[in-house]
């Protein structure tokens, strides 16, 4: 694992607040099979006037549900347990409907935390030196029509995003 620069903090900050602006206000709004067997893909949606409305966030790694005030979260895949995918279901289906309040990334890597109004928080596992972890985007195509932020192998996290945006 490699440490952290000053770039690689202005990138993850960078992020951070691209995540928020497509992801806060959104609901959960239902689980779709993965691109892959391993591939866990939640749908988010915006039913206020906000652009981009439909969001996706595709889990390759291993997540888990906090509940409400917890302070400590893995920092690693090995402290995690692997979910059936009974479990799986049965944690998104408890968090359906309710509204994205904020999101955040890890301080060292980018390991996903997404809090929803009831004060549970997605995590998302956000290194793995051989595979990315998780991507997020906007539209139906599950390749981003505007934004895509993924956490790719190594610990890092690329970003595409409008020009617009800063």
């Amino acid at each position: 694992m490699k440490g952290v620069t000053v770039l690689d903090i202005e990138l993850n900050q960078f992020s951070e607040k691209a995540l928020n602006h497509i992801f806060v206000g959104s609901q959960l709004d239902g689980i779709k099979f993965g691109l892959g067997p391993g591939a866990f893909l939640i749908r988010f949606e915006h039913y206020a006037n906000h652009s981009p409305d439909q969001l996706w966030l595709n889990i390759e790694s291993r997540w888990a549900v906090f509940p409400k005030e917890s302070q400590v979260f893995p920092t690693s895949e090995a402290e995690m347990i692997e979910l059936s995918k009974e479990e799986e279901n049965k944690l998104i289906f408890e968090l359906r409907r309710e509204k994205v309040t904020a999101v955040r990334l890890g301080s060292l890597f980018p390991h996903l935390h997404i809090e929803f109004e009831s004060g549970k928080t997605l995590f998302v596992n956000g290194y793995h030196d051989k595979y990315e972890c998780w991507q997020a985007g906007d539209g139906l195509g599950y390749t981003g029509q505007e934004w895509l932020i993924v956490a790719t192998p190594g610990g890092d996290i690329s970003i595409w995003a409008p020009d617009s945006f800063n």
